[in-house]
């Protein structure tokens, strides 16, 4: 072999080498609120070997984000727990506690309770048809990311994120956590710009989740 071609191949494989990054990702094989702890110290891990130094986390109650602001105390990296709307499910409707709101401020937290852009998006479905918006939506379902992608953009649109900043964003599977994905931030008008960066953890499955989550619905639906 010619000193030029050898002197070609190191480089090429100097390149393939220093070009490639191994990461360690968790799957479950089903989602669930029981992964919350496994995802939320993976989580940390991740931020701190990577750099990040912002995490988001979402919660409907403020109980996971309580969970995370107790873990994260003292991390050096800013937590911002991210909850619905005043309005969902139904009009006046603030599912995020009270309580939880200040502990969570208490911890060193922020807590941010913005507009829905992307859940907006599929509650206006049935009177409005289909919109872009509910299409992209849809698609981000499909892929087990699309609140990791709303809290990201909720949080972005309140100044609480700068667009372009690497940040670990965090859900589950109707409650706790158990889906960890960092972005590269973007706000809601330029929300195609959002993109991912490294899978922390995901659920293979969320199956059992959804099935959990609509009976509970059909019960609370009957009782009231």
């Amino acid at each position: 072999m010619s000193s030029v071609i050898k002197a070609f191949k190191s480089f090429f494989d100097t390149f393939i080498v220093t070009s490639m990054i191994k990461r360690e990702t968790i799957y479950y094989e089903d989602g669930g609120a029981e992964h919350t702890e496994a995802t939320l110290n993976a989580v940390l891990d991740a931020a701190k070997e990577l750099g990040i130094k912002t995490v988001l986390v979402a919660s409907t109650s403020g109980e996971t984000g309580v969970k995370a602001a107790q873990l994260f105390e003292g991390s050096g990296v800013q937590l911002i727990v991210v909850g619905h709307q005043t309005g969902f499910p139904a009009a006046g409707v603030q599912q995020f506690k009270t309580e939880n709101l200040k502990r969570i401020g208490a911890l060193g937290g922020v807590v941010n309770l913005g507009t829905d852009v992307l859940t907006n998006s599929i509650r206006q479905r049935q009177r409005l048809g289909h919109s872009p918006m509910s299409i992209i939506t849809q698609s981000l379902i499909a892929m087990k990311v699309k609140v990791n992608a709303e809290i990201v953009a909720k949080a972005c649109d309140a100044g609480l994120v700068h667009p372009g900043e690497h940040v670990v964003s965090v859900a589950g599977s109707h409650r706790g956590a158990d889906t960890a994905v960092s972005f590269l931030a973007a706000d809601s008008p330029n929300i195609l710009d959002l993109n991912p960066q490294y899978i922390i953890a995901m659920p293979l499955s969320r199956e059992k989740a959804d099935t959990e989550y609509m009976a509970r619905r059909q019960a609370a639906q009957k009782d009231g």
